[in-house]
């Protein structure tokens, strides 16, 4: 086995478990939203998870080079060298989807939920967020003022009616999830703290895989000394 192939092949798996921690971290603020109202679109944490940078950013556009990394490892079915440079073809989307999963995750960083952004009772509808908001994210502050500022965020106004109240919180204590703004500051915080770190991560490994791919597309691989076919 040639380097290159270990490295494709440690490359694979980092990737795939990467892929997979920026799915449910992305998933993890929808599933405490419908713990809050059991309705998607009411009382959201915040607008940036439905752009889901997770599940597509981090997650689908990296799962074909997941893919060929492991089909391009020694024993696999396209280790050769025209599996190498596809798996390093295959990292330009990874790349691409990485850096759209940063650039989303720092965004909301910046805005914070919508409790903090848009105040009490906000949902999915008082968000006005749109890809062309990314280029003013040069100007955005990051010093996480909402998050520290114990006084930014109004809290989360749950419906009126005491029996949709009673049970909803009934979810939510099943699920061991509170609905206090302090709580919903911190999975906000959590949640794109974790995709940022993984976007950079995947932009890394996806870098050095097409370095890895390159080179064995050149120099070959140990199926080909083995005199099989490529």
């Amino acid at each position: 086995m040639t380097c290159c192939e270990g490295f494709t092949s440690c490359n694979g798996f980092f990737l795939m478990a990467l892929s997979i921690l920026a799915i449910c971290l992305n998933l993890l603020p929808l599933v405490i939203n419908y713990a809050m109202d059991s309705n998607l679109f009411v009382n959201a944490i915040s607008c940036y998870e439905w752009w889901l940078p997770g599940v597509i950013g981090g997650g689908i556009l990296v799962l074909p080079a997941v893919a060929m990394s492991l089909a391009a490892k020694k024993g696999g079915s396209c280790n050769s060298r025209t599996g190498m440079l596809m798996s390093a073809v295959l990292c330009l989307p990874s790349i691409i989807g990485a850096i759209y999963c940063v650039l989303i995750s720092l965004y909301a960083l910046g805005k914070g939920p919508l409790i903090c952004e848009k105040g009490s009772g906000a949902s999915l509808s008082s968000c006005d967020f749109t890809i062309s908001n990314i280029s003013s994210l040069a100007n955005l502050n990051l010093n996480l003022d909402w998050y520290l500022n114990n006084g930014s965020c109004d809290g989360v106004s749950l419906p009126p009616d005491s029996e949709t109240n009673s049970s909803l919180l009934n979810l939510a204590e099943n699920l061991n999830i509170d609905l206090d703004a302090a709580n919903l500051k911190n999975y906000h915080l959590v949640t794109f703290v974790g995709l940022s770190v993984i976007g950079l991560l995947e932009i890394i490994v996806s870098a050095l895989q097409i370095v890895a791919g390159a080179f064995g597309c050149l120099c070959g691989t140990s199926k080909r000394r083995r005199g099989q076919p490529m």
